[in-house]
């Protein structure tokens, strides 16, 4: 069946179903367990790779229709859904685990192969996110209300969303302003996956792109959790993030470093922001490793499986402070809070217990 303007048109009840199962799930989890919301939204978990998934499964539709009936703006809408899967897993790091090049390491807030974390090109993610949803999801629908826009829109092949799906949109672009819980962001993207897909399929169409998209989902996060590391990597982690927590203890960590009631951020970030002194690394810049493990990435206080190393302090209950250097470990996710089965690496010691060592 050949999509047109009017069928697309057509109110689209299973999308804002699956749009409101997905925001009362999520409020759900965290409402009821907010370490268990907080593990799920992180990366390689299933609300990133079913966002993934069904970005680029709506691309896919999307250009194909793009194609064939000649309809350059859906191409670039399509274009759009297939950049945000792609910087969703971070164009293959996320499944690969290779180290990006130095420049991505250097200037990326999340040391990732992705474009959106480069601040200096594209601001805040989050604002960039909000102009694209109100734009395709409220301006196109509006245009399309008045005949002079709308010759325009079919001049350019520019097709508007169904207006049922405007107030959805509009929650999301409210949700991502509003910000009431930690990685909001994570899951309303979710939500945006959800409207682009079901915008440009039929109801048919949207359940099957939707199974299809929740199985590889399923898929993606049971094979990620289980990556193995090998044994010179994994010896090589736990040498190296025993090396950061002695050098960061014994003077490379700056007294606001040590003594924040709550910290955690990557080792990079804190390096730049002058929490911890590169200079003072030397014990971690002369950690032994297999040499078939590239020493350059330190540089960058990057693990053997090219992600981030992360410090975090904390203060506990009998006063002393808790200091932690830790990799995500060969999974590359962040599983150490409630999963038993964590590969995280980690290295931990009390600041006040470290000091009286001789």
């Amino acid at each position: 069946m050949r999509l047109t303007d009017d069928t697309l048109q057509q109110t689209k009840l299973p999308t804002q179903a699956v749009a409101a199962a997905v925001t009362l799930a999520v409020l759900g989890v965290a409402y009821h367990s907010r370490d268990l919301y907080e593990l799920h939204m992180q990366e390689d978990h299933f609300v990133e790779w079913l966002t993934a998934a069904l970005f680029l499964i709506g691309g896919i539709i999307r250009m194909r229709r793009a194609l064939t009936q000649r309809r350059p703006f859906d191409g670039l809408v399509a274009l759009f859904s297939f950049f945000v899967a792609g910087e969703e897993f971070s164009w293959g790091q996320r499944l690969i685990g290779y180290t990006p090049p130095g420049w991505f390491l250097s200037h990326n807030v999340q040391q990732e192969a992705t474009l959106h974390n480069f601040a200096g090109v594209f601001g805040r993610p989050k604002w960039s996110l909000i102009a694209v949803l109100a734009g395709y999801g409220l301006l196109l629908p509006l245009a399309r209300r008045f005949a002079a826009s709308r010759k325009v829109m079919e001049r350019i092949g520019a097709t508007a969303p169904p207006d049922s799906l405007a107030p959805w949109f509009g929650m999301t672009i409210v949700l991502l302003i509003w910000y009431p819980l930690g990685y909001t962001g994570e899951w309303t993207e979710l939500v945006a996956s959800v409207l682009f897909l079901g915008a440009v399929t039929g109801t048919g169409a949207f359940m099957i792109s939707l199974a299809t998209g929740t199985a590889t989902a399923a898929v993606l996060t049971f094979a990620s959790a289980r990556r193995s590391g090998g044994a010179p990597a994994l010896a090589c982690a736990t040498a190296e993030v025993s090396a950061l927590l002695s050098d960061i203890t014994a003077g490379a960590g700056t007294i606001d470093l040590l003594a924040a009631p709550s910290l955690d951020k990557r080792v990079w970030t804190a390096m730049v922001e002058g929490d911890i002194d590169a200079r003072e690394l030397s014990a971690f810049g002369s950690t032994r490793c297999d040499g078939t493990i590239p020493s350059s990435r330190r540089r960058y206080a990057v693990d053997p499986w090219g992600s981030s190393y992360w410090v975090s302090v904390g203060e506990t209950p009998d006063g002393s402070t808790d200091v932690q250097v830790y990799s995500l470990g060969p999974n590359r996710r962040r599983d150490q809070t409630v999963n038993a089965a964590s590969d995280d690496i980690v290295a931990r010691t009390s600041v006040d217990a470290y000091a009286e060592e001789p």
